[in-house]
């Protein structure tokens, strides 16, 4: 009834709107968060409140994501576990990244605040707050490299033609923002447990080197007033225009490159991890050269972007990044071998956004294979979208 009353009193005081909206907001939280979180939320003091809160935002305005979240709260409470949305969506990336940094270079970026959440994009961002300078990684960037990489591997052909191709369709349609982000509920098809173990292992080399990026963008100095802008960071719950904008930068195309440079320089590996982390920095690039194919096929570019192309990006890392001590004999693979099997993807997914563009543009679930079979297992029967 309180609640109720502040409505009708809003003419005579706008300002009690924002109180009305956090307690209607807090009401959509207490099923995701904490009693503590709850608290942090509807009186944010730092970025890591401030990302907490983008983080259960977006969630409860996702039906699906918020009823699998919600599922793992039930879980965790029927097992007698304190549960933390925090907790839950918790990432060490940004951290190692930043403890392989020199001293005096750890010390510039130790105040930025960081973590996981589901934006706009299936990429990276830092952006400033009333609290300092936080950065986010979309959570949905796993799932992206995951079924990414299911086609790209080397399989020794295991993997048949076409669930490679259903494979890209659904890591292109997770950047597209077109996927169902309920996967742990709908995995989409059923892949062998030695073949998961390699689709998921470049995952934290990636997510790392994109931290990287993210910080390399503030050490570098690119975050000035200058470049300064509006970006949406969520489009889930449109109504008719994007909403959900938070102040971000955009970067010139030298200063991507530089970021991506910085990501690979600034950080002292050990010999054995560089050359992994090196391996699978230009394996992303390899990957989103291939969703480029599709976004550019539907969306063709007509105004200058302001990063560059993944195949720039690939071949600036190529000829000006520290190169691993294996680089003469990973050599062909890097300057033929990945290129020209990203040429061979793109040109299937070209031919087949053309010939089947609705597949990428309707909102739900793609699948591996065909119910029954053995990519995919028996259909879901007692699935309700929304």
């Amino acid at each position: 009834m309180e609640i109720k009353n502040q409505v009708i009193d809003r003419v005579d005081n706008p300002n009690i709107v924002a109180e009305v909206s956090k307690v209607a907001a807090a009401g959509w939280f207490y099923a995701i968060c904490s009693k503590s979180e709850i608290e942090r939320i509807k009186d944010p003091q730092n970025g890591d409140d401030f990302i907490l809160l983008l983080r259960a935002d977006i969630i409860a305005d996702n039906m699906r994501l918020y009823r699998v979240v919600k599922h793992y709260v039930d879980i965790a409470v029927g097992s007698g576990v304190e549960w933390s949305l925090e907790e839950f969506y918790k990432t060490d990336y940004f951290e190692y990244f930043k403890n392989h940094l020199p001293v005096d270079l750890k010390e510039k970026v130790d105040g930025i605040a960081t973590g996981l959440i589901f934006t706009k994009e299936a990429n990276g961002l830092i952006f400033k707050t009333d609290f300092g300078f936080c950065s986010v990684l979309s959570a949905s960037l796993f799932y992206f490299i995951k079924f990414s990489f299911l086609a790209l591997i080397d399989s020794g052909g295991r993997i048949p033609p076409e669930v490679c191709v259903a494979s890209l369709r659904i890591a292109i349609r997770t950047m597209f923002e077109k996927e169902a982000l309920d996967f742990d509920w709908d995995p989409r098809g059923i892949i062998p447990e030695d073949i998961e173990k390699l689709i998921t292992a470049p995952y934290p080399y990636i997510m790392t080197f994109l931290a990287g990026h993210e910080y390399s963008h503030f050490l570098n100095g690119d975050l000035d007033d200058y470049h300064a802008v509006q970006k949406t960071i969520s489009t889930y719950f449109k109504d008719g225009e994007d909403y959900k904008k938070i102040g971000a930068y955009n970067s010139n195309q030298k200063q991507e490159f530089a970021a991506d440079l910085g990501a690979l320089n600034y950080p002292k590996f050990d010999d054995e991890e560089y050359n992994l982390y090196y391996y699978y920095a230009l394996s992303w690039f390899a990957i989103l050269a291939i969703f480029e194919a599709a976004e550019n096929t539907m969306f063709p570019p007509f105004n200058k972007q302001s990063h560059p192309g993944a195949k720039a990006r690939y071949n600036n890392i190529l000829n000006n990044a520290k190169r691993p001590l294996n680089f003469e004999e990973m050599k062909e693979f890097y300057t033929v071998d990945l290129p020209r099997l990203v040429s061979y993807y793109e040109e299937i997914i070209i031919e087949d956004v053309q010939y089947n563009c609705e597949a990428y543009e309707f909102e739900g679930s793609v699948y591996l294979a065909a119910p029954n079979t053995e990519w995919r297992g028996p259909e879901l029967i007692d699935r309700v979208d929304y």
